[in-house]
């Protein structure tokens, strides 16, 4: 679920000429961007939530989607100085659960598919409707806005590795 979750939200907030292509999860067709290193960039993230949960026993973790702005500011006569700008987080939690039986797999496996669905459109009908707070495409850059995906690490709060993250980008 979590790919499918992370895909939507860089599909429609990666403006620049992507190649889109479509990919099935469950009973579920959803978009993402053709682009091996995003789906790199994914799979690693993904791979590394998943490792965090197991490696400390955790059936819930959080992970955040964040888009930036650089922006380039003159300080003096001569010198510039360039600012990062969150312009938009996107705060996912994720809650797993343990299989039993073959019954409960299949109430879970059409329980993720209701979530996944709700989930997917709910990102969706909020990236068409909220778009006032988008900065204007000031970049040649194939991605004008760049974005991190980041994981607390068990012993930060959420708002602390949010914090971190702002103030340092060069944090995951």
């Amino acid at each position: 679920m979590l790919p499918a979750i992370l895909h939507t939200i860089l599909f429609y907030r990666i403006f620049g000429n992507i190649k889109p292509k479509e990919v099935d999860l469950l009973d579920i067709t959803y978009s993402a961007i053709d682009d091996p290193e995003i789906e790199k960039v994914v799979d690693e993230k993904v791979e590394l939530f998943v490792r965090n949960l197991e490696s400390h026993g955790n059936q819930k973790g959080q992970i955040s989607v964040t888009f930036h702005e650089k922006r380039t500011t003159k300080n003096a006569w001569f010198s510039r100085t360039e600012e990062d700008i969150c312009w938009e987080q996107w705060a996912v939690t994720i809650t797993t659960v343990t299989c039993h039986t073959e019954s409960d797999k299949l109430r879970i496996r059409k329980e993720m598919d209701r979530q996944l669905s709700a989930c997917l459109f709910k990102i969706i009908r909020y990236v068409n409707d909220k778009k006032d707070h988008i900065p204007p495409i000031t970049s040649l850059d194939a991605n004008p806005f760049p974005y991190q995906i980041a994981i607390p690490a068990t012993n930060d709060s959420w708002g602390s590795m949010l914090r971190k993250m702002l103030t340092d980008p060069s944090q995951p």
